[in-house]
């Protein structure tokens, strides 16, 4: 494994959208709405969806809302009629339970059409300056970021498209341009009162050492965003990367308690200067029923393929439980065994995540989450990942908010046995300014054993624009993130 001399290299940036990779388990809060029991017609099944989600758990009047980072704010995203990157970003761990009407998280509006709202689309500029502590002669970068985020809805149909990236110059050793972009689409639509479908897809390009000072990638859990578990190994390889997934999913409303889903997927990662390319393809099939208004449980079967030089193939069953309690806590297990061919390691592997997520107060919520899987490569020699992560928000009524978040993954080369792992800790503040601004100032710190030089704790200071913003929809729509 390579290790860039990259101290505090900065910064392109984030958009918001997406489809998960594997590897993030966190992202893997998938609930279910119980929409009571007989079936009385295809219209009025439509009609009830439909009914539901005007009145979504989320609303843009509350300090706590499922965006976690500053460019969602600054592209005014939030709320179920525009949803942040992180509820794009997933289709194997895309909501697959949606059983619980007391849910009706943000993230739902992938299956269940949110009310007709007119199409949407904004802009965001800002600058980034990024220094290695304690000293910051190891290291700076200065750039700009712009953002664009759509949304187009008809009447059985939505689409979202997401594209953010900047360009910085990097002090260290000379200058150095550096470079990072990632773009996202979803499609979601039904096809009839019982038949919904998903598509999505998800790219990021450029210098890998940018990733390290650039807006942070974030998953779902619950009803908060959490940074992607993969963000431990930003800027451990030089040169460029490229990851990405496209996915497509298919749900069948049983009955007015019951789901099946049927998705696909196919994931890689490239790290040129190391001459590194996986792929990973998924399929899975699900039934999930709500035994309450509060309770669903589900049986899936899955086959997973990833390439070499990770080469590992699986196949297998699992169980899931999802559970909530009133609006503020909700708890997801999914887990299975999996028969695998030889280069797996071992011939019987387990895979699974589990997540949980309280809000304590209208301010203050808490997520924590773990999970294996393959890893996606994730980690250059290790066949599968486990991640761990644990996160914790708070917000100062409309004008600041704060989150500290830690994550950690491992894996094990099969061959070799050498184990790999490393975390990394984010503290932030965010507030608000006039006249359309915004402000994050960020403390990142990365460790990754038997790397001491991808040891390092980096200070992030990023400013956002956005053209046209008014107070109102500052106050509204700007909550925690």
């Amino acid at each position: 494994m390579k290790i860039p001399k990259l101290s505090s290299i900065l910064f392109p940036l984030m958009m918001t959208g997406g489809v998960v990779t594997q590897t993030t388990a966190q992202q893997t809060q998938e609930q279910v709405r119980y929409v009571a029991d007989n079936d009385s017609g295809n219209g009025h099944d439509a009609a009830v969806r439909r009914a539901d989600s005007d009145n979504p758990r989320t609303t843009s009047t509350e300090p706590l809302n499922s965006c976690g980072d500053s460019l969602s704010v600054a592209l005014q995203q939030g709320t179920p009629e525009f949803p942040c990157w992180a509820n794009i970003r997933t289709v194997e761990r895309w909501n697959t339970a949606d059983v619980v009407s007391s849910l009706q998280p943000g993230t739902d509006v992938s299956v269940s059409l949110p009310k007709y709202a007119p199409s949407t689309f904004k802009f965001t500029m800002g600058g980034l300056s990024g220094f290695s502590l304690p000293n910051a002669a190891q290291g700076n970068a200065y750039g700009g970021l712009g953002a664009v985020a759509g949304f187009i809805q008809r009447r059985r149909w939505q689409f979202m498209v997401e594209d953010g990236g900047g360009l910085a110059d990097f002090q260290l050793d000379g200058a150095h341009l550096v470079g990072l972009n990632r773009t996202a689409l979803r499609a979601t639509g039904e096809i009839s009162s019982r038949w919904s479908w998903q598509g999505t897809a998800t790219n990021t390009y450029g210098t890998d050492a940018a990733r390290v000072v650039a807006p942070l990638d974030f998953r779902q859990v619950g009803e908060a965003e959490a940074p992607a578990a993969d963000t431990v190994v930003y800027g451990l390889y030089p040169g460029r990367v490229m990851t990405g997934e496209e996915g497509l999913k298919l749900r069948f409303m049983d009955s007015r308690r019951s789901y099946w889903d049927f998705s696909a997927t196919h994931a890689y990662t490239q790290y040129n200067a190391v001459n590194f390319f996986v792929q990973t393809a998924r399929g899975r099939v699900e039934y999930l029923h709500a035994l309450t208004p509060t309770m669903g449980v589900g049986l899936y079967g899955n086959s997973e393929h990833q390439t070499d030089p990770l080469n590992c193939s699986l196949a297998g069953a699992g169980l899931r439980w999802l559970a909530v309690w009133g609006t503020r806590t909700s708890l997801n297990i999914s887990s299975g065994l999996n028969g695998a061919s030889a280069s797996c390691g071992r011939r019987v592997q387990f895979t699974g995540t589990a997540t949980f997520y309280t809000r304590f107060t209208r301010s203050t919520d808490m997520y924590l989450s773990g999970g294996r899987d393959l890893s996606d490569g994730v980690f250059e020699h290790s066949v599968f990942l486990n991640t761990g992560a644990a996160g914790i928000r708070h917000s100062f009524g409309h004008i600041a908010d704060t989150r500290v978040s830690l994550n950690g993954i491992q894996g094990v080369d099969p061959t070799t046995k050498q184990s790999y792992h490393g975390t990394f800790v984010d503290g932030s503040l965010h507030y608000r300014i006039a006249w359309g601004f915004s402000q994050e100032l960020e403390i990142r710190q990365y460790k990754v054993a038997g790397t001491p030089t991808n040891d390092r704790t980096i200070a992030v200071f990023t400013l956002w624009w956005t053209p046209g913003r008014t107070t109102e929809v500052t106050s509204a729509r700007a909550s925690l993130r």
